[in-house]
């Protein structure tokens, strides 16, 4: 297919009208209007009071059309980057001119995205764009073939070729005739830059440009795009040279660059046969950072581009991803998950649940959902890692979660300490094992278990390990705090294995009393304790009437004569409401309350042994449910119950008579 100026002409209306006239056109002809427009204002009126405000309107109108309008022109947009405080690029650049052909050295700009360009001056000489992301994440030999490449293309095409080249690049998708009629042209160069470089050279060369691509566009997308209204990040480069160099993110973003390869044959013919060597970390790159002032305004560039225009708001500066607050990546992930649920919504055709995007992603159905990083580049292991990762995140940092560096947006630490690797976590889910998290408990309005955590993790901090228990219950009776497990009804995992019976009964961490007034209405003697005198207050009052003898006591320091006193001893979530390192006492004292010839009924949030724990509470793990057979108890029934979010044990145990 023959690539004519008119066919090129039709394609940029089609694709891209802006792009016909040049940025100092468009700001000439826009002042111009403007001016026009206000003098003939002024002369239609003809009133001469007026005058001044009119030109004086017109003017301020003019000045903000300028300032809104610079920011495109192409010399504020590549800035020129000084090679002589570089002299190992300025070497490979003439190097890459002398070989493909050129008389003179070319001059270096810097564009703001990763890419790498060439094009003549209008006065004949060559100029090289370079993406800093490429300058940092590429090895020496790797760029320079990309510059012979890019300079041999400016020799081989003719301007409105170029020019369909890059309208094919920036809009690849949307065109099946200019695909087609650039095949030729990428491949006339691909050979001619082989006959000079080498075809593995050049293969290799364009698979890591694939790589730094990719990673770059996910980290804009990730980092720099939710915060491009406040102005322009000044750490744009710095934050990403450091995502490639300390954190991996150009091994992790593989299963992008394969997707890529597999849709686009002719990339696939240029990158050569798998598996490809993607490193890990980058040593170094040929410029190790870029100068202040150019990281600036090529900040600025790249929020002008995402935002889809020119200037800023006034009010807005530049500012630093790395010194945003922990509040303003909560808003990034709360975004992420109503993209995922209104995708999830469109999908199922009713208003959909974060149960239901689970249920999706156990059953393949990730790749299903259109939302926000579904044609994005991901460093995500699956789409369904990648679809779960905002709705875990978003539940966490309401329990008090963050991130314990800006740029590991992965990994969360919680108020008590413990560490969370989100990534792990929807790897998981997705594989339907239960994940120890509620995600559907709630959409809106006050995270239930807020104050446990707040109070637990200062009562921890002063060396109070059980403390919290009394400041929860104090304050919720004053309205100011919210007792999470208080359901205002026995746990359903007790009324479920509940029988009547007779003899004395002790239930462990009584709370409010419910679950010791179900166990007394089953004919028990029933004594009911808990660690908080305001707990048992509350109990007393909300059961006035009750037969229930409700006691202050310390289940790590309980009142002798309990000892093997009792026929039936129910424990329900409070072993798991202590902090790990206390669970084998309380284990070992619930034990030896049960008499011979009685039960011991335990039900609790469960974990497997090397399972997240998001305290509190500490959720029990195989071994600690079977630490209860001990003081004489032997094990009688353990179930072990799993529905997807939750993982709870119910296990009995008995004392032979």
């Amino acid at each position: 297919m023959r690539l004519t100026r008119w066919r090129v002409l039709r394609l940029q209306l089609a694709l891209e009208p802006s792009g016909l006239l040049p940025q100092p056109v468009k700001l000439v002809a826009g002042v111009v209007a403007i001016m026009g427009a206000g003098a003939g204002l002024v002369l239609v009126s003809g009133a001469v009071e007026v005058g001044p405000i009119v030109a004086a309107a017109f003017a301020a109108g003019t000045v903000a059309f300028v300032v809104d309008r610079v920011p495109r022109l192409y010399r504020w947009r590549h800035p020129v980057l000084r090679v002589d405080d570089h002299p190992r690029l300025a070497e490979m650049a003439a190097d890459a001119a002398r070989v493909a052909g050129y008389d003179s050295p070319p001059r270096v700009r810097l564009t703001a995205l990763a890419s790498v360009r060439a094009h003549r001056t209008w006065r004949g000489m060559p100029e090289l764009l370079l993406g800093p992301p490429l300058l940092m994440g590429l090895s020496a030999p790797d760029l320079h073939a990309l510059m012979i490449r890019e300079l041999l293309a400016v020799k081989l095409w003719r301007p409105h070729e170029r020019r369909a080249v890059h309208l094919f690049l920036s809009r690849a998708t949307e065109s099946d005739e200019l695909r087609d009629a650039c095949r030729p042209l990428r491949r006339t160069v691909w050979a001619a830059t082989r006959s000079v470089v080498g075809g593995e050279r050049l293969s290799a060369a364009s698979r890591a440009e694939l790589f730094v691509t990719s990673a770059f566009d996910w980290h804009l997308t990730r980092y720099v795009a939710p915060f491009a209204h406040r102005g322009g990040a000044l750490d744009v480069y710095e934050s990403f040279q450091w995502k490639i160099q300390q954190d991996g993110l150009m091994a992790r973003i593989t299963p992008h660059v394969d997707a890529f390869a597999d849709e686009h044959p002719d990339e696939r013919e240029l990158f050569g046969e798998r598996p490809w060597t993607i490193p890990e970390r980058v040593p170094s790159g040929v410029v190790s950072r870029v100068e202040g002032r150019l990281e600036r305004r090529l900040g600025k560039v790249i929020s002008h581009q995402l935002l889809g225009r020119g200037g800023f708001v006034l009010g807005l500066k530049p500012f630093r991803l790395d010194e945003l607050p922990v509040e303003s990546w909560k808003g990034v992930l709360a975004a992420e998950r109503e993209s995922v649920l209104e995708a999830a919504t469109k999908l199922l055709a009713r208003p959909a649940t974060p149960l239901d995007v689970v249920e999706l992603v156990v059953a393949g159905r990730a790749g299903e959902l259109e939302w926000r990083h579904a044609k994005q580049p991901c460093p995500h292991p699956t789409p369904g890692v990648c679809v779960l990762l905002p709705l875990f995140d978003v539940v966490l940092r309401r329990k008090g979660y963050v991130h314990d560096h800006p740029f590991v947006q992965r990994e969360l630490v919680g108020p008590l300490g413990d560490r969370i690797n989100l990534v792990e976590l929807a790897a998981k889910a997705e594989r339907g094992e239960p994940y120890g998290i509620l995600l559907g408990a709630w959409m809106t309005g006050r995270d239930p278990d807020e104050d446990a955590i707040r109070l637990a993790a200062e009562s921890l901090a002063s060396g109070d390990p059980v403390g919290w228990f009394e400041r929860l219950y104090a304050e919720s009776a004053n309205g100011d705090a919210i007792v999470p497990w208080d359901s205002r009804s026995p746990h359903f995992l007790l009324s479920e294995w509940g029988v009547p019976g007779t003899g004395r009964a002790l239930v462990v961490g009584a709370g409010l009393g419910d679950d010791a007034e179900y166990v007394a209405g089953l004919g028990y003697e029933t004594v009911a304790f808990d660690v908080s005198e305001s707990a048992v207050r509350l109990a007393r009052e909300r059961f006035p009437e009750s037969a229930v003898r409700y006691e202050a006591a310390d289940l790590l320091d309980p009142p002798a004569e309990w000892r093997q006193a009792f026929d039936l001893v129910v424990e329900i979530m409070t072993v798991q409401a202590l902090p790990e390192q206390l669970h084998a006492a309380a284990i070992a004292r619930i034990a030896e309350f049960v008499r011979p010839g009685g039960t011991l009924l335990v039900i609790a949030s469960g974990r497997e042994e090397d399972g997240p724990v998001f305290a509190p509470p500490w959720p029990l793990t195989p071994s600690e449910i079977a630490a209860f057979a001990t003081d004489g108890l032997e094990k009688g029934t353990i179930e072990d119950l799993r529905d997807g979010e939750r993982h709870r044990w119910r296990a009995t145990f008995h004392r032979p008579a």
